[in-house]
């Protein structure tokens, strides 16, 4: 299963838009453009998220049901229709990070088949990306479950002020952050997070990261990660709106 795990990283990519070249008469052909929001369930039975985003960043999380089971960021390189990717995965069943690899094909807004390791996974393009993030739409009470490399977060609740703002209170630990729409128009916050205190899932440190808000679904819901700017250890949060 670890290996399996492993190779999964790379379905946490992006993509930096190259062009393969052309013939004698100088013309080229553009690449398939990644970037985007991508749903898919790989061959190992996970639900892998991944935002794919314009900066040449990918951040993800690979789950089963209501169980988070690690975190994935990496890169990627497109040329054509052939992606080839690479990564760390955050298995928080092994307390591991691991680097892998995968390759496979992407078309722009659609869909990406990868593989790797005797992994596949077919993932789907969620349209709700191309939705601007408003600072109004996130802002509110949600409830969340959520998890580090080595602890779970006490469920419970936040409230996001109009401004982004938000302090969530753990035991022996307090995290405050802020949550802003990207300056990209998708439907991607940018997340920072500051915890201090001796009980704190990822140490008394600051993270950034990112936040995806499904407003198609009622209550609305987010998923985010926020990564240690080390990389090497994380906060995914799951929140449901109330």
């Amino acid at each position: 299963m670890i290996n399996k795990l492993k190779f999964i990283t790379a379905t946490i990519v992006l993509t930096f838009l190259t062009a393969c070249g052309g013939g004698g008469g100088g013309s080229s052909t553009p690449s398939e453009d990644a970037q985007g929001f991508w749903v898919g369930q790989a061959s190992t039975g996970y639900t892998i998220s991944t935002a794919i985003l314009e900066n040449g960043e990918a951040w993800g999380i690979y789950s089963s049901g209501s169980t988070i089971y690690g975190a994935l960021y990496g890169t990627a390189a497109v040329n054509g229709n052939s992606i080839s990717i690479q990564g760390t995965d955050f298995n928080f069943l092994t307390n591991r990070s691991t680097a892998g690899n995968l390759t496979g094909t992407v078309v722009s807004k659609s869909s990406m088949s990868l593989t790797g390791n005797n992994v596949s996974l077919p993932a789907k393009y969620q349209t709700a990306y191309d939705t601007p993030a408003t600072a109004a739409a996130i802002t509110g009470t949600w409830t969340f479950t959520g998890r580090s490399n080595s602890y779970s977060l006490i469920p419970g609740s936040i409230t996001i002020d109009s401004a982004g703002r938000f302090v969530l209170n753990q035991t022996n630990c307090v995290t405050s952050g802020s949550v802003v729409p990207r300056s990209n128009g998708k439907n991607i916050y940018n997340l920072t997070l500051s915890a201090s205190g001796v009980g704190c899932a990822a140490g008394q440190t600051t993270m950034s990261g990112i936040v995806y808000l499904d407003a198609t679904v009622t209550p609305n819901k987010f998923l985010s990660l926020a990564l240690t700017p080390s990389k090497n250890d994380g906060v995914i949060v799951i929140g449901t709106k109330r």
